[in-house]
């Protein structure tokens, strides 16, 4: 009978046993009629006290679906009573106590460690407290109860680190926050709420050691100035690596917006407007993986059979300043993807006069960041996996229709990612046999 309990409610308990009127199905609700009894010391003399009764109204705990149906548990429970005596000077009472169920809840261990487990999943509190029976004010609180398990530990960051700024919510100033992460083996080990250089300050000094922080040798950031002041004050031994996305989108936002003024300039109805406009993709691609082989109607072009190269040979024909930010690009990202250092080198040398307008800023900012960029040719690491990360966040953010409490936003986000806190060990799948099924 023991093991049937155990069985249907998760909960090992020896000193449970079934009362007189057992499983009582409902239809809509599955009721379990439950004793709670057994021996009980006393927590003053420690002999076995004396059975005195049962409490007068059984107590009502939620316990985990049984075939997708609510269960609750109905369980009476022993009181005991140790009379006074010389050992004992007053009268010891005690109500049985049930392992499974924490004193003063009424919803099962089981319950709440279940709910814990599912908020890895993209899974909204509400839709999640209705799987278990428990309202999205119970999925808050056992959230909010694993932030102990998701502190960051003073005594250690990672030799190398990466942080970015994503948006969150009208609870961070100016809507954004910052992610930390180990770019090598892509485990977030924080969420910051601000991305402002107080912020991270504060952060930083009040979480981690001075030890911790002198560990730090390599710091991957995108091209903002001020994260350069805050990274050598709190990280004095590291090194700036400049990530690869945000070098190449200086030139592919100076692309477009050269673009567009060349659009502009032929105007709105004309045959140059229409054809930038439609083939704009074209212009972003890698010129490695142009289509020169199969050729297609181009209706931009009075139906003229041609390739994508060629698509790209009449754009450029239209615009000297087109071209050279086009050449510019491809240049780019060609150094970027092989770690060519010698091509960058060569690209950054090139004159500001002989570069379009919306080009030169890109040219100074790619000068100051020199040595921030050739180094990550050498280490081989970018903020890749934090803007892999970034997107599983929007998800997040989407399913939940948006946060409005921070700490439960971070843990969600620290349960849904691999994290430096936490690791779930799972066991490995084994085929089950009819000669294992034997007993």
């Amino acid at each position: 009978m023991i093991n049937d309990i155990s069985f249907l409610t998760g909960i090992k308990d020896p000193g449970l046993k079934f009362d007189q009127d057992g499983i009582e199905d409902t239809g809509n609700l599955k009721i379990l009629h439950l004793i709670k009894t057994g021996e009980c010391q006393c927590p003053v003399c420690g002999r076995p006290m004396l059975k005195n009764g049962f409490r007068k109204r059984p107590v009502k705990i939620q316990g985990l679906p049984i075939a997708n149906v609510p269960t609750v548990l109905l369980i009476k429970k022993q009181k005991y009573i140790c009379p006074s005596s010389a050992i004992c000077p007053q009268t010891v009472t005690k109500i049985a106590p049930i392992i499974g169920i924490k004193a003063g809840c009424r919803i099962a261990n089981n319950v709440k460690q279940a709910v814990t487990l599912n908020l890895s999943k993209n899974i909204s509190q509400k839709d999640l407290g209705e799987q278990y029976w428990v309202s999205a004010s119970t999925v808050g609180r056992i959230i909010e109860a694993c932030e102990d398990d998701f502190r960051p530990v003073k005594g250690w960051l990672p030799s190398t680190i990466a942080f970015d700024d994503f948006k969150s919510g009208r609870f961070a100033p100016k809507g954004m926050s910052m992610i930390l992460m180990n770019p090598v083996d892509h485990r977030t080990i924080d969420i910051m709420l601000s991305r402002t250089s107080r912020a991270l300050r504060t952060y930083f000094y009040r979480y981690f050691t001075r030890r911790a922080r002198l560990t730090v040798k390599l710091v991957v950031v995108d091209l903002y100035q001020p994260y350069r002041s805050v990274i050598q004050e709190l990280f004095p031994n590291a090194h700036i690596i400049a990530d690869h996305f945000h070098v190449v989108v200086q030139a592919y936002r100076a692309l477009q917006k050269i673009r567009i003024r060349v659009m502009n300039h032929y105007g709105p109805g004309t045959h140059e407007y229409r054809a930038l406009k439609r083939f704009w993709k074209l212009l972003l691609q890698k010129i490695n993986s142009l289509d020169n082989v199969h050729y297609y109607p181009r209706r931009n072009f009075r139906g003229a059979w041609l390739s994508n190269s060629e698509v790209i040979d009449r754009l450029l024909a239209m615009s000297d300043d087109l071209r050279k930010a086009y050449d510019y690009y491809q240049t780019l990202v060609d150094a970027v993807d092989h770690q060519r250092c010698e091509e960058f080198k060569s690209l950054i040398k090139r004159k500001l006069t002989n570069l379009p307008a919306e080009l030169q800023k890109v040219q100074r900012t790619l000068r100051h960041h020199q040595k921030e960029i050739l180094r990550s040719f050498k280490h081989h690491l970018s903020n890749g996996p934090i803007e892999g990360t970034n997107n599983k966040i929007k998800v997040i953010k989407r399913t939940a229709y948006g946060f409005r409490n921070f700490f439960r936003f971070r843990l969600r986000i620290l349960m849904a990612l691999k994290n430096s806190h936490l690791t779930v060990i799972t066991c490995p799948k084994t085929k089950n046999s009819p000669s294992n099924l034997v007993a």
